[in-house]
């Protein structure tokens, strides 16, 4: 009778395992940093999860992307993978991307420990990703909110260039908008106090009457170094290590 009960128990344990497991994985933007044994440094990619809806989506490193999943115990199986068309003038980004999406499709596998995944097929690990700090600053003081230029390093911009600004939008990993002269966009990936914003391009409209293109260029070429970022008393500062790349004034919505 001992017996029946404690296989009753063992049984019961491994029919609970699957969904505790699928669930862990949901709702967490988990950040690409392997793609078939190599690093892929800074990168804009990340994959998220619904397991109750059978469905994955996130960002291949330049373009959207969506589709379906499957998760049997710790069995995974992606398809019907879909991205957007834009255009990536980064070729590494470019060159990653079609990587992640093509071993996606051979997926067959997962493992979980703590905040990394690892997707696999039978032989090795295709895929490695981290799940970043949950519920930092990016949250609530960082995203959907209009950052308006103030300050270029130490110097003031004056009023044309604080017609510059930045959005950052959490659930697209997108950050853009105007600078200066044109409007921008890229990705961008946050964690704690570590920002980063790739695949920045703009539109290719010439500013000739005024100081704005060397404005912008400064901007953009600030938004591309920055690898952290600190807010205080409504204003957004981007560093590159130490050193103060751009700085934002307002922060509302």
């Amino acid at each position: 009778m001992k017996k029946i009960f404690l296989l009753i128990i063992i049984l019961t344990a491994i029919g609970t395992a699957t969904p505790a497991q699928s669930m862990s994985l949901d709702g967490r933007q988990w950040k690409l940093i392997e793609i078939n044994g190599s690093r892929v440094g800074d990168s804009a990619a990340y994959l998220q999860l619904d397991t109750n809806a059978g469905r994955f989506s996130g960002n291949a490193g330049c373009n959207r992307m969506f589709g379906s999943v499957e998760i049997e115990g710790r069995q995974i199986a992606f398809s019907n993978a879909a991205t957007t068309r834009m255009a990536c003038l980064d070729w590494n980004a470019q060159s990653n991307e079609k990587s992640l999406l093509d071993a996606l499709k051979s997926v067959e596998s997962f493992r979980q420990r703590g905040d990394t995944l690892e997707l696999m097929n039978k032989r090795r690990v295709l895929i490695k990703l981290v799940a970043p700090v949950k519920d930092g600053p990016i949250a609530s003081d960082l995203q959907d909110k209009k950052w308006m230029l103030d300050a270029i390093g130490t110097s003031k911009v004056g009023e044309i260039g604080q017609t510059a600004f930045i959005v950052f939008d959490k659930d697209k990993a997108s950050a853009g908008r105007n600078s200066s002269c044109n409007v921008f966009g890229g990705s961008f990936s946050a964690a704690g106090s570590k920002l980063t914003i790739t695949n920045v391009i703009s539109t290719m409209r010439a500013c000739i009457e005024d100081d704005r293109m060397d404005i912008e260029r400064k901007f953009l070429d600030g938004l591309r170094a920055t690898n952290r970022y600190k807010i205080k008393n409504h204003r957004l500062m981007l560093y590159r290590d130490d050193r103060l790349l751009l700085t934002f004034a307002g922060g509302k919505k």
